[in-house]
């Protein structure tokens, strides 16, 4: 899984550069996008979960030149792990649950002609707290990103990026809920 993660990225990155040379600029105006994204879990919960499967809604509002406000909402599910054996709920002999988080952030993206770089901020809301045992319903969460943007022949965008989202514990300690994700979206001028 984490070669094929790998791979796609690559392949994102390879393609982005060797078209954004020959493709038409990226006009300035705002735009609402959909995406489907897919994840791979880091550090403090890669042993629990395999990889993460979402969706998500972002809105670029358009403030000045290659400039953007960004609001986004996602749902994130986290597929269990061989190592969710090791979880609470597992250890008191309860049924294990995949996590369900849904992620409300605020940023700023720059864009440079196709290729973006862009940072939120925000808070993750678990939305399983109760089968998970959590002590917090919510953390904060950060969010740097890559990504390419490209014009279709309607005039609308397509979308895609790498990021990696930092998410805090759902628990008094110190444990992480990080992970990278693909982000592929189709977007409308608005």
């Amino acid at each position: 899984m984490k070669v094929l993660f790998k791979t796609l990225a690559a392949l994102l990155i390879f393609v982005g550069l060797s078209t954004v040379a020959s493709a038409q600029a990226i006009p300035d105006s705002s735009r609402i996008g959909a995406a489907a994204e897919i994840g791979i879990p880091t550090a403090d919960i890669s042993s629990r979960y395999t990889m993460s499967v979402g969706a998500s809604v972002r809105y670029d509002l358009y403030l000045a030149h290659k400039s953007y406000l960004t609001a986004s909402v996602g749902f994130n599910e986290f597929l269990l792990a061989d190592g969710a054996t090791t979880t609470q709920t597992a250890i008191l002999n309860y049924p294990v649950h995949p996590l369900q988080t849904m992620p409300i952030k605020l940023g700023y993206k720059y864009l440079m002609k196709h290729f973006y770089v862009q940072m939120e901020f925000g808070e993750t809301i678990l939305l399983n707290q109760t089968t998970q045992y959590a002590t917090k319903s919510h953390a904060f969460t950060y969010a740097p990103q890559f990504g390419l943007i490209f014009n279709t022949k309607n005039h609308n965008f397509i979308d895609a990026g790498l990021r990696y989202e930092g998410v805090s514990s759902f628990y008094n300690d110190t444990e992480k809920y990080n992970f990278w994700a693909l982000h592929f979206a189709y977007a409308f001028k608005w």
